[in-house]
């Protein structure tokens, strides 16, 4: 069994990430995910936790070193592939996305950009964007994900920033 936690668009807000990481202590985070904006804050958590830290360059990652665009993510018997999001279409970036990301091999697909929270469900492959802890647009008052692989399963929760307060 796996848990991968995963943020995106934290744009500085350490303070944020600093809640997030103290809420999770004593969850045995196997991986930390971050979707981009900010880079910055990724390499922030990866001095603030014993775990990998992953990340991806956003639209707003223009400090050096820059991350990838894009990864490509070992996980047991699949993999994650993991984007910020901004260079596909609006209209339907999921299904690229997850087209993309299964062309590959990757059974979770990951990507922010949005600040919208959401996962979708397409065969055998799991679409999830983490929303954002700091910047939310989708009224839900900040969000992260915790996705649990287990025997070939993802299981995704989203976890909301008023219940870690």
């Amino acid at each position: 069994m796996k848990r991968i936690g995963i943020l995106s668009d934290t744009h500085g807000y350490l303070e944020d990430i600093d809640l997030v990481l103290a809420a999770t202590t004593n969850q045995d985070i196997d991986m930390w995910l971050h979707a981009g904006d900010l880079g910055d804050d990724a390499r922030y958590m990866q001095e603030h936790t014993n775990v990998p830290v992953y990340a991806v360059r956003g639209n707003n990652d223009r400090v050096q070193p820059l991350e990838p665009r894009e990864q490509l993510i070992p996980l047991e018997d699949t993999y994650i592939y993991m984007t910020h999001g901004d260079k596909v279409s609006y209209y339907n970036r999921i299904q690229e996305l997850t087209h993309l990301g299964t062309s590959m091999g990757a059974r979770l697909i990951v990507a922010g950009h949005s600040h919208h929270h959401g996962e979708v469900r397409s065969g055998d492959a799991v679409f999830v964007n983490p929303g954002s802890i700091s910047l939310p647009r989708d009224r839900s008052g900040g969000t992260f994900a915790i996705v649990t692989y287990d025997n070939g399963q993802f299981d995704v929760e989203f976890v909301y920033k008023q219940d870690i307060v």
